[in-house]
């Protein structure tokens, strides 16, 4: 009876959506830039794009023409495909741009053929593209490199539809890896795997805000590691997700109808947080996650219209550990297929709840603004970009410009390297400063100490494509790379997207930066994506959300008055950093996917007598080190530290938690994989300590004061998602 019931509603549900037009990828109205290569009029032979000539040839000649920076610009039209493109490398800073559903590249090639091949792409986005394999293409976009690492690489509005075997395969004969990919609002519909990452190596995936309808697995990982949210699944036949991670992963605010499973986990030595999601109607009747002994922490999720009577959650690893809290059903018996090895802990529910609506929910946006008129240093004002000349009062000219017009302007530099004597002033609402992306950059030639770019009292300005300051630029001395205030004391809204600072594998935290300096309450940053070191002085009534943060290393500090704000990150990369993170005047912050790689020191938390407590939560898929550095190192920090679903991962064997001085605070380990490794304890007695659900560490110090620790510090992780939630959460 349970069956028919259920049955019957997921159909009436699938009539009910049949009915009703599902949201595409948005059309994105772009203004032609300057340095843009057109399909249709820079290139022989031209593209038609009228779905019935062969543009194989032309969008190639565009691939291939010029230098190794460079925008390829498809405008709307059906451009029909008969051989594979290939985007040869090694090159960086690269652009292949369309209209959104405006822009459909479709397959009449061979059976089994792909359509686009990324050999050694770096520092690159692929935005508004529609692709379709027609049920004949086996691969839409195929990132297998050759001659190159390929990392910080974006897609974005775009569409894979009727692919037999992949929409995006990541990995495949790969000499050379591809990571910290960002797939940012795309559509995945009727493929064989939408998405895939094949091989070592191919880490810190971040999917975000995308929808998957009626392919066979949604999300496959194999040796890999992702981060999935805002993510909405329909009709999987296999799964939303198949977890075979390397490295720990996270799935959170996610919705599924309709899918055979939600979670599938094959692999069993990396840590998976499952946060806030709503699963319904799902057809296996053996459960919708089914977990293969990882540690796993599961809260927040809602699980409605099963096929049968048994539990949702399935143990297939006798070794199980599984932290739970404020799940639905809320009894363990209800929620849990436990065997008798498994062990469950119950958190419990905290302060605050989840955000994610019901499973119907979906986050694909069918629209999104774009930037309106466009000013160009170069053709309007007389930038040149050659490295040489001094642009400093062409590209103020050009911000004052779009500053002055408003409305959604952008003040645009082509790629090229310009010289700056002065610092830029950025102020004013609504406009951007923009540029083409990695390889357009700012370089320094002024007063030392002085900033390149000081951001005050602004009001939704972008910030967007562009290296201030990096070191890929050469030897600078400057101060900050960015400084951002707000002297007038009214609250700031800045957005900072692929905004490249200085920091990458320097071991230089106080060098250059992205710095924002006492902004005044109320104020918000949305960093979509940013590089290099980040310093956060003061500020302790402002919102911080880091989405995608890569390289360098983050300082919070200033006394705080209060912890009304909030400084939250979610997928963030450390390499070759010293330390990764450092945590002064016993400031708060929260991170839920920090992957610490080859650095020589990893986190520094510091306090002094008289400031008040602070928290630190943090989730970090991988914790590797070079150095017998303290992978904590305290210093008379006050208040809580949970550290939770890492991978301490071989080097050192021993990582050590060293501590020095009086003031009392909790430290929690909670939910690691400890992979041929044991915690090397140099605690003094003013830390209290609890080590629960560690894969090969035994439990300790667990006590009602603990459980209600770890309760608080999930509360901190609601928190940062509630702010992603208020800035990019659901389709309205």
């Amino acid at each position: 009876m349970v069956r028919r019931v259920v049955l019957g509603s997921v159909l009436a549900w699938w009539c009910a959506r049949a009915m009703a037009a599902l949201p595409d990828i948005p059309d994105l109205p772009w203004q032609e830039r300057s340095d843009w290569i057109n399909v249709r009029t820079d290139v022989t032979p031209a593209a038609v794009g009228d779905g019935q000539a062969d543009d194989t040839a032309a969008i190639q000649a565009a691939l291939d023409l010029g230098r190794q920076s460079k925008t390829v610009y498809l405008p709307p039209g059906t451009y029909r495909l008969t051989k594979t493109l290939v985007f040869q490398g090694p090159a960086v800073g690269c652009l292949v741009v369309g209209h959104g559903r405006q822009t459909r590249l479709v397959w009449d090639g061979p059976q089994g053929g792909r359509m686009f091949w990324s050999n050694g792409v770096a520092y690159s986005r692929y935005v508004g593209l529609s692709w379709d394999g027609q049920g004949k293409a086996a691969v839409g976009f195929d990132h297998a490199a050759q001659d190159r690492f390929e990392t910080e690489v974006r897609h974005e509005h775009e569409a894979f539809r009727n692919f037999t075997g992949y929409g995006i395969r990541v990995g495949h004969q790969q000499k050379i890896a591809s990571a910290e990919i960002l797939y940012r609002n795309c559509l995945f519909e009727n493929c064989g795997t939408a998405l895939a990452f094949l091989t070592f190596n191919d880490y810190d995936n971040t999917i975000d805000g995308c929808e998957f309808r009626r392919c066979g697995t949604g999300v496959l990982d194999n040796k890999g590691n992702f981060y999935a949210r805002h993510c909405h699944f329909e009709a999987s036949r296999q799964a939303d997700f198949v977890v075979g991670s390397e490295h720990g992963s996270s799935i959170r605010r996610c919705t599924s109808v309709g899918s055979r499973r939600f979670v599938e986990e094959t692999g069993t030595i990396a840590p998976l947080t499952i946060q806030d999601c709503h699963v319904a109607g799902w057809t296996d009747p053996d459960g919708a996650i089914h977990l293969n002994g990882s540690p796993v922490l599961l809260f927040d999720c809602t699980f409605t219209g099963p096929p049968s009577a048994s539990p949702p959650v399935r143990l297939a690893n006798p070794a199980q550990k599984l932290l739970l809290s404020n799940n639905r059903p809320a009894t363990v018996e209800a929620l849990v297929q436990a065997t008798p090895a498994a062990k469950l802990y119950t958190i419990p529910p905290g302060r605050l709840g989840g955000v994610a609506g019901p499973a119907e929910q979906r986050f694909l946006r069918d629209a999104v603004p774009v930037p309106g008129r466009v000013f160009d240093a170069v053709c309007d004002f007389g930038a040149k970009g050659d490295a040489r000349t001094d642009d400093t009062a062409a590209i103020q000219a050009t911000i004052d410009a779009a500053r002055q017009a408003g409305r959604g302007a952008i003040a645009y530099l082509p790629t090229g390297r310009y010289v700056v004597s002065k610092s830029l002033r950025v102020t004013g609402r609504d406009y951007t400063l923009g540029g083409s992306g990695f390889r357009c950059g700012l370089v320094w030639r002024g007063e030392a100490g002085r900033p390149i770019v000081e951001v005050a009292d602004v009001q939704n300005v972008t910030l967007a494509n562009l290296a201030v300051g990096n070191h890929d630029l050469g030897p600078m001395n400057h101060g900050d790379d960015l400084h951002v205030a707000s002297p007038s004391g009214a609250p700031c809204r800045l957005i900072l997207d692929e905004v490249y600072g200085f920091g990458m594998y320097q071991k230089a935290p106080d060098t250059h930066g992205l710095h924002f300096d006492r902004l005044a309450p109320g104020s918000l940053v949305h960093a979509v994506h940013v590089q290099g070191n980040l310093r956060i002085t003061g500020s302790d009534r402002a919102a911080f959300l880091f989405r995608t943060s890569y390289e360098g290393t983050v300082t919070i500090e200033g006394p705080a008055a209060s912890h009304d704000g909030l400084v939250g990150f979610m997928t963030r990369l450390a390499t070759q950093s010293k330390p990764t993170l450092r945590v002064r005047d016993n400031r708060s912050v929260v991170m839920s996917d920090f992957y610490n790689e080859q650095s020589d020191q990893h986190l520094v938390f510091e306090g002094a007598p008289g400031q008040p407590e602070g928290f630190v939560t943090i989730q970090g898929p991988k914790m590797h080190m070079f150095t017998q550095e303290p992978v904590f190192d305290i210093r008379n920090y006050a208040g809580r530290i949970y550290y939770g679903q890492s991978q301490f991962y071989v080097e050192p064997k021993q990582p050590r938690f060293v501590s020095k001085g009086t003031r009392p605070a909790r430290l929690v380990l909670a939910g690691h994989f400890w992979y041929d490794t044991k915690p090397r304890l140099e605690l003094g007695p003013e830390i209290r300590l609890t080590m629960l659900a560690n894969r090969d560490v035994a439990d300790l110090g667990i006590d009602p004061d603990a459980m209600q620790s770890i309760a608080a510090a999930l509360d901190d992780l609601r928190r940062l998602g509630q702010l992603d939630h208020q800035l990019t959460g659901p389709n309205p």
